[in-house]
């Protein structure tokens, strides 16, 4: 199925249907995604596993979290270095971000792969490493298109979205 993310609006791509909208807090990586014509929102949010001071920039302590309006997680995300970046084989930059590409995700209880092919090209994988779903920018007409092969509901599409653009956000130059 083809979506269309467009200023923060999920719509069927066929029908312009609108189905759900994400909204941003003022400050930090908080999401709302609102789905249309329901009361019930959802949360997105960054948490960090590991507080201790050593390598507090290790990405890998990070966690995406989408959350329910009841506070349980339904779906989170674990990112990661790109093979040819990895701190642990190639050692930590002191003048650059080592580079994020892919996501560890579990929804339900089932294990997918989030890639980050460049940024405007992501991929989400099964286990078996078959494309269940892409989001790929549209270029000049601006927004985002999400083709589907597997059935997610709404605010799992918006989930997946922000998650990658927080994974966009772990590659960001940081200005000092």
């Amino acid at each position: 199925m083809l979506y269309i993310m467009q200023s923060g609006t999920l719509s069927v791509s066929e029908s312009g249907e609108k189905l759900a909208q994400i909204k941003s807090d003022f400050c930090g990586a908080k999401k709302t995604i609102s789905l249309q014509g329901e009361n019930t929102e959802y949360r997105t949010d960054i948490d960090i596993t590991d507080t201790s001071t050593e390598q507090r920039e290790d990405v890998r302590r990070r966690v995406y979290i989408l959350k329910n309006s009841d506070g349980e997680t339904l779906m989170e995300a674990h990112p990661d270095y790109a093979e040819d970046d990895n701190p642990d084989v190639v050692g930590w930059s002191i003048y650059r971000a080592q580079k994020v590409d892919h996501a560890d995700i579990s929804i339900g209880g089932t294990s997918y792969l989030l890639v980050m092919h460049n940024s405007q090209n992501y991929s989400l994988l099964d286990k078996d490493g078959d494309n269940v779903l892409q989001i790929i920018h549209r270029g000049i007409f601006g927004g985002w298109t999400i083709d589907s092969k597997e059935t997610f509901p709404p605010q799992m599409l918006c989930g997946l979205f922000v998650f990658c653009r927080y994974i966009e956000q772990e590659n960001e130059f940081i200005v000092v």
